[in-house]
């Protein structure tokens, strides 16, 4: 599964993002970040959270604090 993530520039939220990936115990095969001064993007190629779980994780994803937008395989919430 891809998650396609928009939100503010902070460690703080990208940490929180990749904790909930390790909720899971998962380790991200692929992940790109990229920040400039008011925005960071996170793509993340998560493997093993096909259907419902993937679903919930990108709810919880959705609902972190400075998350302005979450994609579900190119899919918006």
């Amino acid at each position: 599964m891809r998650f396609d993530i928009m939100g503010e520039a902070s460690a703080a939220l990208l940490c929180r993002l990749v904790g909930l990936a390790a909720q899971h115990d998962l380790a991200a095969p692929a992940m790109e970040v990229r920040v400039t001064p008011e925005r960071m993007t996170v793509r993340l190629e998560l493997d093993g959270l096909a259907g419902p779980p993937g679903r919930i994780v990108a709810e919880k994803m959705r609902r972190c604090i400075g998350v302005e937008a979450v994609a579900l395989d190119g899919v918006p919430l």
